[in-house]
């Protein structure tokens, strides 16, 4: 495959050589050129892209970043969008789409393939976290009555349409899923075997308001790459392909690390200032009240601390230990949450290993800060001190880090989304009242 270098790419930019960027650029593998045009200056990126062909630059915006493909869509005139989205699948037609403006969409469904509009008002119906948003409409669908011969005729009059043909699922007359049929097996199977006698009935299928997240644990699950997608009363829709829920599981990650510091929505590495501005500060507005909040513990030990200032030192350390404990737990707990490992009947299982495992690890931590406070004052009560207060904190890590994501999942809101901060600053709470209560009985 051909190769061209983001240098060459700017090279033929500023000697204005359109003709030989144009021949090169759509050499290369989309996913290629897509990175390419992400790392473009951004005075080249929208130009860059208007060199694709319509099929390459089909394949291409999807994996543009965000900003640069609303930038494109909303500076591309209506002909051009209109050709590179009759070369898209279903799915990836309507995840454009529903980033347009009402009246560029209108213009565009009245402007692109008949069969092609009324997929896309279809699939823009179902919320775009579930497996109705996410699935695409093109599909080798056949009677169960039909011929092997009759199958393959059929499949060779509509391959064109669908791409990765791996399975054929098999339907009634009223369109009803009622099995799966896997290509190598039809081709093995006698010319007059019908679908309804080679094809599978274990069906995995996927109801269309399904999460997206639940769909993406049904891959992991039964380790498949094809997945249908029904409605309730069993009537085919489309399917999900392997690809798509790779896009997903990156997608959820990638969601559950920016809800873990507070971002709602993503913040890249070349997002406006401005715009980061507004999606951080709200989070650090937060901060700021549970600071003051754990700030307003500490002052009731205020004479404690003027008495005793060495105390001021190894504060941190109390805080910053159960701190890390809690986080620990917390990413344990909210993935075992994503994954599905965590039910009704384990959950209090695992909130008790947690527990355990806190309270092992504040006192194992805690005889080695005891032993060093020992060593470097000499003193055993202030080390005793230490880590008791660790042992009570990392307790509490270990207690708030499982239940709180738990309580968040029961009450449907998503378990990354604040638990840190709240996690953080009970850790600090109940780091700084052991601790400094601790001293203020025993000193």
């Amino acid at each position: 495959m051909i190769k061209v270098t983001l240098d060459q790419i700017i090279e033929y930019l500023e000697k204005d050589q359109h003709d030989e960027l144009r021949a090169k650029i759509n050499l290369l593998h989309p996913a290629d050129a897509a990175q390419i045009i992400n790392e473009l200056p951004a005075e080249y990126q929208v130009k860059t892209f208007s060199y694709l062909s319509s099929e390459l630059a089909s394949d291409v915006i999807y994996d543009l970043h965000d900003e640069l493909r609303e930038d494109i869509l909303e500076t591309i005139q209506q002909k051009r969008l209109v050709e590179i989205m009759g070369e898209m699948d279903s799915d990836e037609a309507t995840d454009i789409a529903a980033e347009l403006d009402e009246h560029q969409l209108k213009d565009v469904l009245q402007k692109i393939d008949k069969e092609d509009s009324d997929e896309i008002k279809q699939l823009l119906i179902y919320d775009e976290d579930t497996a109705g948003g996410i699935m695409q409409k093109e599909i080798i669908a056949v009677d169960q009555e039909m011929k092997r011969d009759e199958i393959i005729e059929y499949i060779r009059g509509n391959y064109e349409e669908v791409e990765n043909i791996h399975y054929i699922f098999v339907v009634d007359k009223e369109n009803k899923l009622i099995g799966i049929l896997e290509v190598t097996r039809l081709l093995l199977a006698k010319p007059q075997r019908s679908a309804k006698d080679v094809m599978d009935k274990e069906v995995i299928s996927a109801q269309v308001n399904l999460d997206q997240e639940q769909v993406a644990h049904i891959f992991r699950k039964y380790d498949i790459y094809i997945l249908p997608v029904v409605d309730k009363e069993n009537h085919l829709l489309g399917r999900i392909t392997v690809d798509d829920i790779i896009d997903v599981i990156d997608e959820e990650a990638s969601e559950d690390v920016y809800k873990m510091v507070g971002l709602e929505s993503e913040d890249k590495v070349f997002t406006s200032p401005i715009s980061s501005v507004r999606k951080r500060l709200p989070w650090l507005t937060l901060n700021l009240f549970t600071a003051l909040l754990v700030s307003s513990v500490v002052g009731v030990f205020e004479g404690t601390i003027a008495r005793l200032s060495f105390l001021a030192v190894l504060m941190p350390i109390v805080a910053g230990l159960g701190g890390n404990s809690g986080t620990q737990t917390l990413t344990v707990i909210t993935r075992g949450i994503a994954l599905g490992e965590l039910t009704l009947h384990n959950t209090y299982r695992a909130i008790f290993k947690e527990i355990t495992v806190g309270i092992i690890n504040g006192f194992l931590i805690g005889s080695v800060a005891m032993l060093i406070m020992y060593f470097f004052k000499g003193d055993i009560l202030l080390g005793v001190i230490l880590g008791v207060s660790m042992v009570c904190n990392m307790f509490i890590a270990g207690l708030i880090g499982s239940s709180i994501p738990v309580i968040m999942k029961t009450l449907k809101i998503d378990p990354a989304l604040a638990s840190s901060v709240i996690i953080t600053m009970l850790t600090d709470i109940g780091g700084f009242a052991s601790f400094l209560g601790l001293a203020t009985l025993l000193l």
